[in-house]
């Protein structure tokens, strides 16, 4: 394994699939691409309406955003000394994802999930089954921590 791909966003999902990109790099002497992959035709009459912008301004905003959430992925990897470059793909997500993946030689795509079943998955899509159909290679999902609270029984004495 010498290039691993990341599904990144700056979710906690997507937060906990590079801490262990950031770990199998190490392990294996690979480097990591984080790309964040983002329909902006899709996206412009929600972030036009919602923000009151035009198509053109808000299309800007959706590129820095995801600029500077690249830029944070990347300073987190050298950090701990692992090699990385970021890519914005303007696509549908898993397309984007795993066309990226195959131009570049990706050998492991590394995406986050909520672990989320049933209705809300149903709702809400999961990229990361996405990716598990439509990918070439290797996708590992890491499933985030749940939040604080989430999860625990309560116990009565």
């Amino acid at each position: 394994m010498k290039r691993l791909l990341v599904a990144y966003d700056s979710s906690d999902q997507a937060n906990a699939a590079l801490d262990v990109a950031i770990a199998l790099a190490r392990s294996e002497r690979a480097s990591i691409v984080a790309v964040y992959a983002l329909d902006i035709n899709a996206e412009l009459g929600r972030v036009a309406a919602a923000f009151h912008y035009t198509p053109a301004s808000a299309a800007r905003m959706l590129r820095e955003d995801a600029s500077a959430i690249l830029e944070a992925a990347a300073q987190r990897a050298q950090r701990a000394g692992i090699q990385i470059a970021t890519k914005f793909v303007d696509a549908p997500v898993v397309r984007g994802l795993v066309e990226y993946a195959r131009r570049t030689g990706a050998q492991t795509i590394v995406v986050g999930s909520h672990g989320r079943s049933g209705l809300p998955r149903l709702i809400l899509g999961s990229v990361a089954e996405g990716l598990m159909r439509h990918a070439t290679v290797p996708v590992l999902v890491v499933r985030a921590p749940a939040p604080p609270g989430r999860g625990k029984r309560k116990t009565t004495h």
